[in-house]
């Protein structure tokens, strides 16, 4: 496949610089690992938080943590689609004989994230070592079908931005509040905030279907239902089609830089 093809090349380039890629993992896993302190602290100090305990905000900080480092590890290039656009890069996929997303996504691979992932997967490991109940098949498929979600949601995210640079070839900082700022706050889960920000990231940009509604059922809350709980991240999954019907408008409308 294509996309392994780049993914071989970026390793070779990265290779060149091993101190460099050594150092940039070491200061990834700091940055993660503070993040997670901080968590811890404020649990050590206030116990409970809306009802949620640290055991039960470390599986929702692990598993948004993971998700969107692995995108942005292995699907940094549709972050960077501004960029493609600025320098006419775009022009050159648009010729080529592949699909421009297929370019797109496989186009950069940036390795130093791995120390997040890292991370992510040993926090992911530890917060489910250390939760009060037995896991049963049911709640193990359910947090894969999160994980899964995470990503696909975090995808869409950054095709919306790309999108969206198309028209203004400069990426815009307000993306940011949806990629960067919805994982910060969706390190939580998001029934501790206001009603606005509970019913924009469940019914607008579906975080809550990879984080709050699963793991109501995942932590034996009442009132859990098979459609609203357990297949809430199948339905978090369909915000990839309007991101990604967007993006193809968005292509119909690209005018070339002419560089």
């Amino acid at each position: 496949m294509l996309y392994f093809k780049y993914f071989k090349m970026n390793l070779k380039k990265i290779a060149q610089y091993r101190l460099s890629l050594l150092l940039s993992l070491i200061a990834q896993t700091l940055t993660a690992s503070m993040a997670l302190l901080t968590i811890y602290f404020l649990f050590d100090r206030f116990k409970i938080v809306q009802g949620w305990t640290f055991q039960q905000v470390s599986l929702s900080y692990a598993v948004v943590y993971l998700c969107f480092s692995f995108t942005e590890c292995f699907f940094r290039g549709i972050d960077h689609f501004a960029l493609l656009v600025k320098t006419g890069q775009l022009d050159g996929f648009l010729v080529k004989p592949r699909g421009v997303l297929t370019q797109a996504l496989s186009c950069e691979v940036e390795f130093s994230k791995l120390g997040r992932i890292l991370v992510g997967i040993v926090v992911l490991i530890y917060s489910c070592y250390i939760q009060p109940f037995v896991w049963t098949p049911l709640k193990i498929t359910v947090l894969l079908l999160m994980l899964i979600c995470g990503v696909v949601m975090f995808l869409a995210l950054f095709l919306i931005g790309a999108s969206v640079s198309i028209f203004t070839v400069e990426g815009i900082e307000a993306m940011n509040i949806l990629t960067d700022g919805g994982r910060e706050l969706c390190q939580y889960p998001v029934n501790i905030y206001g009603k606005f920000v509970q019913n924009l990231f469940t019914y607008i940009i579906p975080f809550a279907c990879f984080n709050y509604l699963p793991m109501m059922f995942i932590f034996d809350m009442p009132n859990v239902t098979l459609f609203g709980n357990i297949l809430a991240p199948l339905y978090g999954m369909l915000f990839f089609i309007p991101a990604y019907l967007l993006f193809r408008f968005a292509l119909k409308k690209y005018t070339s830089t002419g560089s």
